[in-house]
């Protein structure tokens, strides 16, 4: 199973400059919903599908579409953004304050975690995590601004 999702023509990709740190709020809640997704917490409908997704693969079990998704887009993130620490030490000092990467997802990834992003805002709300809710929204709302700007509506797929 590949963790890449290649862009085409009908998936192009965009790019975004945002803060490390806002990063990694979004790995850790696409982390959660790829778990929830293999564990059937979450919604993992057809329109997480990816050409090529109604072949079997022989002798494996495959995950949710929805969560090899998570996982395409938690991999991009690692791959991309520099320094990315190995071990839970490297997270003490990374990243800088005020760090920035450029991460570049297809539109359907993008749309994954403003998905992702809400959903999780909500679980953080009902469990009184005013703060977590509130970061997760705004992130979500700052994404689908510059990527509404670019022309790109996260909103539908």
């Amino acid at each position: 199973m590949t963790n890449q999702v290649a862009a085409t023509p009908a998936r192009p990709e965009h790019s975004i400059n945002l803060l490390v740190s806002d990063w990694l709020l979004i790995d850790a809640t696409m982390d959660n919903h790829v778990n929830s997704a293999i564990d059937g917490a979450v919604p993992s409908g057809s329109e997480w599908e990816s050409p090529g997704d109604a072949r079997a693969e022989t002798g494996a079990t495959r995950p949710p579409a929805v969560a090899r998704l998570g996982i395409s887009i938690r991999q991009a993130g690692w791959d991309q953004i520099p320094g990315w620490p190995h071990d839970v030490e490297g997270f003490r000092t990374w990243p800088a304050p005020g760090q920035t990467a450029t991460v570049t997802l297809t539109g359907v990834q993008w749309r994954l975690v403003v998905v992702a992003l809400r959903h999780w805002a909500a679980v953080a709300e009902s469990l009184s995590d005013a703060e977590v809710a509130a970061r997760s929204r705004a992130i979500a709302t700052a994404l689908v601004r510059r990527l509404t700007e670019r022309g790109r509506s996260p909103e539908s797929p």
